[in-house]
């Protein structure tokens, strides 16, 4: 005989949470809901990357970080340059010009070579001189454009055309001249061959000795007899550029007043 099925019976179990929720006050349900929120909020906000720092998961801070941008300052590197004025620059080329070589009594002796090219250095040291003195003048009138009217602008213009214009004519005119004279053309030649015999290998060895020789004796003869010839003129010549640029800051200093004035003038 089949034992009848047993029945089994069933019972209603309660949700865990329910039963949790339902034994809470109503005032610690509120902390429970609040804090639950909060956290997952903190779960779900993404890290905040920048220099102020930000928020990461779990609710610290991150440190702020001092990246690259806030760089140290920088250290004043002393180089001992004194930067020249534009009428300290005007001194120095007034003085230079008692630096220009002058013409013994009779002139330049063509046949003295030595003496020859012992003036045209002098001549040429100072002119060099001149140069230099002359590319300090860039930044001694320095100021940014805006910082300028247009008088001021346009003074400077000529004052730069002026000072290039004097560089030229002494270039164009006195430098070649000296050059010629300092500088000839010369080739590397052969002056003798020595030859030397092992007499143990019977080897032999030959020794070249060069020397500098000039290509055109008579091109440098030309070239100091024109200097000779032409030495008070290229003296002459130097000295006005020099004066000329003397003229030429004394009227930019002039020019530089009147503008200033005049811009205090329209001010009131």
């Amino acid at each position: 005989t089949v034992p009848p099925p047993k029945l089994i019976q069933r019972h209603n179990i309660p949700n865990q949470t329910a039963i949790m929720s339902a034994s809470l006050s109503p005032s610690k349900k509120r902390k429970t809901s609040a804090s639950a929120s909060a956290s997952l909020d903190t779960e779900l906000k993404p890290s905040i990357n920048g220099e102020g720092g930000g928020v990461v998961a779990g609710g610290k801070k991150r440190k702020k970080q001092n990246g690259g941008n806030n760089t140290a300052n920088a250290t004043e590197i002393d180089d001992g340059y004194v930067p020249l004025t534009l009428s300290e620059i005007k001194s120095e080329v007034y003085e230079l010009r008692a630096k220009v070589p002058r013409i013994p009594e009779g002139g330049l002796n063509p046949d003295d070579e030595d003496s020859v090219r012992c003036w045209a250095k002098r001549m040429q040291a100072v002119i060099e001189e001149f140069n230099l003195l002359l590319s300090c003048v860039s930044s001694a009138t320095y100021k940014w454009g805006s910082d300028r009217s247009g008088a001021a602008d346009q003074n400077l213009t000529v004052l730069s055309g002026e000072l290039g214009n004097a560089q030229e004519q002494i270039a164009s005119s006195v430098n070649h001249r000296l050059s010629n004279v300092l500088a000839p053309v010369v080739d590397l030649v052969i002056k003798k061959t020595v030859t030397t015999k092992n007499e143990e290998t019977g080897e032999e060895v030959k020794v070249n000795h060069f020397i500098q020789e000039r290509v055109d004796p008579d091109f440098l003869r030309l070239g100091v007899e024109s200097l000779c010839r032409n030495a008070p003129m290229l003296r002459r010549g130097g000295l006005a550029n020099f004066h000329k640029v003397d003229s030429v800051i004394i009227d930019y200093t002039k020019a530089t007043k009147k503008d200033s004035s005049h811009d205090r003038g329209m001010a009131y």
